[in-house]
């Protein structure tokens, strides 16, 4: 077999790509961000994660009796390739053209992807619950997967869903429609984020799943005035002594949400105690100063009085799960209905909008968008259409005096 002589350039060349091989077999040997094999290591926090790893593993070069061969394994579908190369120096070559385009394909792990989307969360200001609601969705949905989000298919999306809606919640039953409604909403806007961190080319692998069912419409209200104004009358009448009912009865007449009402601090009570501010929401209709009725304000400002300004206002134990004791055990003592705070919002709704107050005006209160969330998840379809009505009546009325009063003699 004829020997080849490698001119001074060429060796030069050999040494150099040697020893960048070698120094890179050594790194992922030492315990650096790659194993032997170059696969990322998976240990660590969620900075580490969010580098990923390679999707393609690069071995050799193996001397063959044909020339050099080098073997490409895709992580995902462990499928190899095999190229054959004329020298040892073009295979090297080839490795080190193939290690520089592997690391700008990376991938990572949808574990991996979810500690990273948390830190964002919270990073963007999210709440810590609504942080903790949305991963627990995911990772329901996601659980005891090991794909790589840069290999997720419309199909995988299909089959992953598939089998979380076949997957028994703590009740022994498939989720609910309304849960399966909030997690592929979360999905969606999770894989859209990943889409923006070009972790995949998918943009909607979700966006062909579909959900037979409604959701269903509101919580369950107090929706008899009788029933309401006996809850209010035994909410004010513990209130002086019992912060759980003063809490409970600020939820049923501001018509705010639980965490609105337990997340207040003592500066959030404002000009001289008789508005209260709402600085930070879920939606920015949702940041609003709200007129305390004049019930409240002598109890609220009692409940103030020696705290410093960034103090909880309901205390430091005040959270949802408190206020919804405390507005059930006000229930059962009024002998009411059994309702939630999200309950006693929507009764606030229906009053409103049963009293003639206009549907802007509701909705704003309530820190919604528009009405039609207010009509859609609080206020009593029968409510709205009977203000409908009236509203009807009362143009009517005023078009006949202005335009038309022959017709009284008619």
């Amino acid at each position: 077999m004829p020997t080849t002589v490698l001119t001074p350039d060429q060796i030069a060349a050999l040494r150099a790509l040697l020893a960048e091989v070698d120094s890179e077999s050594a790194q992922d040997q030492g315990g650096g961000q790659l194993s032997e094999n170059g696969i990322a290591d998976e240990s660590g926090d969620a900075s580490t994660l969010s580098k990923g790893k390679p999707m393609r593993r690069i071995h050799g070069p193996y001397q063959e009796r044909k020339g050099w061969r080098v073997k490409v394994v895709d992580r995902v579908t462990g499928k190899s390739t095999n190229t054959m190369f004329p020298t040892e120096i073009e295979a090297r070559s080839a490795i080190n053209r193939l290690r520089r385009k592997a690391e700008r394909e990376i991938g990572i792990s949808i574990d991996g992807a979810l500690m990273t989307y948390e830190k964002h969360l919270t990073e963007k200001g999210n709440k810590p619950l609504s942080i903790c609601s949305t991963l627990e969705r995911l990772r329901s949905l996601f659980k005891d997967q090991t794909h790589y989000v840069v290999a997720l298919t419309c199909d995988d999306a299909a089959r992953i869903w598939n089998g979380y809606t076949a997957r028994p919640t703590r009740t022994g039953k498939p989720p609910a429609v309304d849960t399966r409604i909030n997690v592929l909403h979360e999905a969606k806007t999770f894989m859209r984020w990943c889409l923006k961190q070009r972790w995949t080319k998918v943009p909607e692998p979700f966006a062909g799943i579909e959900i037979l069912g409604e959701r269903s419409r509101g919580k369950e209200q107090l929706d008899r005035v009788d029933d309401a104004r006996r809850w209010l009358a035994t909410a004010l009448e513990l209130a002086p002594d019992d912060v759980g009912a003063l809490a409970a009865a600020t939820a049923l007449l501001m018509g705010m949400r639980a965490s609105e009402v337990t997340d207040r601090l003592v500066r959030d009570l404002d000009d001289d105690g008789r508005v209260l501010v709402i600085p930070r929401a879920k939606t920015r209709a949702g940041i609003r100063r709200l007129r305390l009725p004049a019930v409240l304000q002598p109890l609220l400002a009692r409940l103030a009085a020696g705290k410093e300004p960034t103090e909880r206002l309901f205390g430091p134990d005040a959270d949802r799960w408190w206020l919804r004791s405390a507005v059930q055990r006000i229930c059962r003592l009024a002998k009411t209905p059994i309702v939630s705070p999200h309950g006693l919002r929507g009764t606030h709704a229906t009053l409103a909008v049963q009293a003639g107050v206009t549907g802007d005006a509701v909705a704003r209160a309530l820190g919604h968008e528009s009405f039609a969330v207010t009509t859609d998840h609080y206020a009593r379809p029968e409510a709205v259409s009977g203000a409908r009505t009236d509203l009807v009546l009362e143009n009517l009325r005023n078009f006949r005096k202005s335009s038309a009063p022959d017709w009284d003699a008619a």
